[in-house]
């Protein structure tokens, strides 16, 4: 079982959202200094949506879109919350939209998952003879989490089971699986930053989770939930600290 301190960690329920499409990317040759919140953008194919969430290049900062100006049925200029954070962000820096996410409050423990194979040994006469590897078999994932409310009222951000079940305020969240009629699922992502300055970033998502379990603790305001990753392994990136 891998165990992450979340300490350090922030937790999020993602979503299969990728924004209009395209590959988007800084659009000015002389690039943005820091504090810039307009940026001239090309690369997207569609129209970006108010309230879309961005990163910029490696920048770990997460961008929320307040407009966009398009340009022949394209977004050609976005302008976003916080200003930027690096001192300059160069031309044909990529842009990345991110899924629809809730960030979650773990309680205390961690999360944890679960990597495994199986490994068949062939006999022969009572002898091991062979080994072959054996049937894939999914991450099981486990995390306990602190929950205010089940479910949202109108107009309120999802709560942690709308965004696990895909309902009310999550009703239109996209599946992050490819096949639109396979179950919904969504990515659990951790984003690791450690408090000195000068060590790497690390992102891990464990990707495709279906809940198979929520168990409720009304005292202690928590919510234990497993499932399965229709996938081997968790996804793990290293970013160069900025």
């Amino acid at each position: 079982m891998a165990q992450i301190d979340i300490h350090f960690a922030t937790v999020y329920i993602e979503d299969g959202y990728a924004g209009p499409g395209g590959a988007p990317k800084v659009n000015n040759v002389a690039g943005y200094p820091s504090g810039t919140s307009t940026m001239l953008v090309t690369g997207f194919t569609g129209v970006i949506a108010t309230g879309d969430q961005v990163k910029v290049g490696v920048d770990p900062t997460v961008y929320t879109i307040t407009a966009h100006v398009e340009t022949t049925g394209n977004t050609t200029s976005i302008t976003f919350t916080p200003p930027t954070v690096p001192t300059t962000i160069a031309n044909n820096t990529a842009i990345t939209v991110l899924p629809h996410r809730l960030e979650i409050k773990i309680g205390e423990g961690t999360v944890g998952f679960d990597e495994k194979r199986k490994i068949v040994y062939t006999l022969n006469r009572g002898i091991i003879d062979s080994v072959r590897q054996g049937d894939q078999e999914p991450m099981d994932v486990k995390f306990d989490i602190i929950w205010e409310h089940l479910k949202a009222s109108t107009g309120d951000p999802p709560t942690i089971e709308d965004a696990l079940k895909k309902r009310g305020a999550a009703s239109s969240w996209v599946s992050a699986a490819a096949d639109p009629c396979e179950v919904y699922a969504v990515n659990i992502t951790i984003e690791n930053i450690p408090p000195c300055t000068s060590e790497d970033y690390e992102t891990i998502v464990l990707p495709y989770f279906r809940w198979e379990s929520i168990n409720h603790d009304l005292k202690n305001a928590t919510l234990a939930v497993t499932g399965k990753c229709n996938a081997l392994e968790a996804l793990v990136t290293r970013i160069p600290a900025a």
